[in-house]
C-alpha cells in the first residue's frame, strides 16, 4: 500500500459573513486512525469537504497524495469517502448503487460483491434503499467507500446509527486498514469510541487548529496526577483542598477530584481539617475530560448550566 496523506494548508472558507474554516492546517499520515474532532460548528464537515472538492477554499489548499483531488482520473481508486448516507435515492437497490459507482470509476464488478460482503450486506443487497435502516445505510455508505480499495479513507460520523456489534465492527475495522497502511480520517463525537479506536487526534474549534497530536501524548499532557476522593462530607474536603492550591472537581455525590497535589499530601490535608473519607485513588482523566476542557471556549452552541433551581419542578 502507497504511503498517503491528507494535507492541508492554511484553509480559509467563508460563507457570508462567518468565517468557518480560518487558516486551517494539519497532516494525515498514512497508518494510523486519526480521529477528528471538534464541537458542532467548529468547521469539520466544511474541511472535509474542501478535501473533498465539494466546497471551493477562499484560501490555502488541501492534497491528497500530493496533489489536489481533482487531479485523480478516477479518485474512488484513491480516496474513499462517507459524507452523507442519506444521499442515496431511496427507490434505488444497494448493489444497483454500488454498481453505477463502480462502472463509474472504472471498478470491476466483482468487487461490488467483494465490499457487500465486508460490510454485512449481501443478504439485503436487491432491497431498496428507502426499506434500510440508518445503520445498514451507514453500511451502505461504507462500502462504498471502500469500492475502489483506496489508499485514503475520509469518514464523517460513520459509527452514527450502528448497535453494539456494528460499533465493534467498525473500529475493528478502521484499525485493519489503518494496519494495512492506508490513510484513516474519522470525524466522531464520540470521545470514549475515538479512545479505543484513534492513534492520533486533529481537535478544531472555531474553524481553528486546537491540537494535532497523539491520543497517548493529549492525555499525558493534559491530564496529569489527579486523585479520586470519596467522601461523606463533600464540601468540608472541597473547602480544605482548595485553601491548599489543587485544583477540586465535584465528579459525584461523594466523590471529588483533585489535581495538582500527590495523594500523600491529599491524604494528610484531609487528615489534618478532620474530613471523613472512605476511599481515595489514583484518576486519570479520560479523553472525553481532556476533549472538553479543550474545547470549552471555543464551542458554538452550548446549554445552559443546570442550576438548583432549574431543575426545580
Amino acid at each position: 500500500m502507497t504511503n498517503l496523506t491528507i494535507e492541508a494548508r492554511e484553509l480559509v472558507k467563508r460563507y457570508g459573513s462567518t468565517l468557518a474554516v480560518d487558516r486551517f492546517s494539519c497532516t494525515v499520515e498514512a497508518g494510523r486512525v486519526t480521529g477528528f474532532v471538534g464541537p458542532n460548528g467548529a468547521g469539520k464537515s466544511t474541511t472535509m469537504r474542501m478535501m473533498l472538492a465539494l466546497d471551493r477554499p477562499d484560501g490555502g489548499a488541501t492534497l491528497i497524495g500530493g496533489k489536489p483531488y481533482t487531479a485523480y482520473r478516477e479518485p474512488a481508486r484513491t480516496v474513499g469517502a462517507l459524507l452523507d448516507p442519506e444521499a442515496v435515492h431511496p427507490g434505488r437497490r444497494a448493489a444497483d448503487r454500488l454498481l453505477w459507482m463502480a462502472q463509474y470509476n472504472g471498478i470491476p464488478r466483482k468487487r461490488v460483491n467483494e465490499v457487500l460482503q465486508i460490510v454485512g450486506l449481501e443478504s439485503v443487497a436487491r432491497k431498496r434503499v428507502g426499506g434500510y435502516s440508518l445503520g445498514m445505510r451507514q453500511r451502505l455508505g461504507i462500502a462504498g467507500a471502500l469500492l475502489g480499495d483506496p489508499g485514503i479513507l475520509i469518514l464523517d460520523e460513520p459509527v452514527n446509527g450502528l448497535d453494539p456489534e456494528g460499533i465493534r465492527w467498525i473500529r475493528g475495522l478502521l484499525k485493519q486498514l489503518a494496519a494495512e497502511g492506508r490513510t484513516v480520517l474519522v470525524s466522531s463525537h464520540l470521545m470514549s469510541e475515538l479512545q479505543d479506536t484513534a492513534d492520533h487526534l486533529v481537535i478544531m474549534g472555531r474553524g481553528r487548529l486546537l491540537a494535532d497530536t497523539s491520543v497517548k501524548e493529549l492525555l499525558d499532557r493534559t491530564s496529569g496526577e489527579q486523585v479520586e476522593v470519596r467522601t461523606t462530607d463533600r464540601a468540608k474536603a472541597v473547602e480544605a483542598l482548595t485553601l491548599a492550591g489543587a485544583t477540586v472537581a465535584v465528579t459525584g455525590a461523594e466523590t471529588v477530584t483533585v489535581s495538582d497535589l500527590p495523594t500523600e499530601r491529599v491524604v494528610s490535608l484531609l487528615s489534618a481539617a478532620g474530613v471523613p473519607f472512605t476511599g481515595i485513588g489514583q484518576h486519570r482523566a479520560s479523553l472525553e475530560d481532556v476533549y472538553m476542557a479543550l474545547t470549552r471556549e471555543h464551542t458554538t452552541f452550548a446549554a445552559a448550566p443546570e442550576t438548583e433551581e432549574a431543575l426545580t419542578w
